[in-house]
């Protein structure tokens, strides 16, 4: 049985979500260190959330742009370094039969008019920016202690509303809306943590919308139950117990090459 020895450094939701999605890709990317496919999705989602980052903690002085140029810098250089780990282009992932290289050509093309859409409709929404501790809320940094088990992360943007509620957001660029809400709720202990006041409500800008999802109430999310769940994974990943999960979201899989289940590659990186 593989173990791993000695309490986490930290858990995240990312962890926490990949584990409980499938235990065998927790294993290749998180212990195993397997090498994973380069995905121009990647690039596309980090270079939105720098440049709507940007573009916020400017006040929204920034013209669109400066924002957009500055997005479509930071995809670029994103997937310069994609190419040097992975130069066979037809080693990328892309989730379905479209060839790499246009691929790569969409998404840069798509995610500076996601960059554009989500400027327009943040001037023009009854939420704005929350100030935090002196600056805009976005990509607010959390630790929080469950019951020893420590959870990091960042907050993409904290709403508030003309009545003075404040709710959580996170920036989704790819095209399908997560189907359950425990980032949020994980978000909503974070702000409560960090300031006191504890949101209720939460939502995903959707980025292919070009707004947010109706808002969810956080309530299911209290702290006994964040921390029961987060502490049934740990345990799970400290006693090595990674069972594999085949199914559709392998087609996006970057290490499912190694997979014990369905990988051509898996005696490179078997379970210890």
């Amino acid at each position: 049985m593989e173990t791993t020895h000695g309490p986490p450094l930290h858990r995240s939701v990312s962890q926490w979500s990949t584990f409980t999605k499938c235990g065998e890709q927790f294993r290749l990317e998180k212990v195993a260190r397997a090498p994973q496919r380069p995905a121009a999705w990647f690039a596309q989602g980090i270079a939105f959330h720098s440049a709507a980052e940007l573009w916020e903690l400017s006040e929204r002085e920034s013209s669109p742009d400066d924002v957009v140029d500055y997005y479509t810098a930071e995809y670029d250089r994103l997937i310069d370094e994609g190419k040097a780990k992975e130069p066979d282009l037809a080693r990328w992932l892309t989730g379905g039969r479209t060839r790499a290289d246009d691929d790569i050509s969409r998404r840069r093309e798509r995610g500076a008019d996601q960059v554009r859409t989500y400027m327009t409709y943040a001037l023009g929404a009854p939420e704005k920016c929350w100030t935090f501790q002196g600056d805009p809320a976005v990509e607010v940094e959390f630790e929080l202690d469950l019951d020893g088990i420590k959870v990091i992360g960042f907050i993409d943007n904290l709403p508030v509303w003309p009545d003075g509620r404040v709710t959580v957001r996170d920036w989704k660029t790819g095209s399908k809306r997560p189907e359950w809400e425990f980032q949020l709720g994980v978000y909503a202990l974070a702000v409560e943590e960090l300031t006191g006041y504890r949101p209720r409500w939460g939502d995903f800008w959707m980025a292919k919308d070009g707004r947010p999802d109706k808002p969810v109430d956080l309530s299911v999310f209290t702290r006994d139950r964040v921390t029961r769940w987060f502490k049934n994974a740990d345990t799970a990943i400290r006693l090595g117990l990674f069972n594999p999960n085949p199914g559709d979201a392998c087609r996006t899989c970057g290490v499912s090459d190694f997979c014990q289940a369905l990988g051509a590659r898996a005696n490179e990186y078997p379970p210890n």
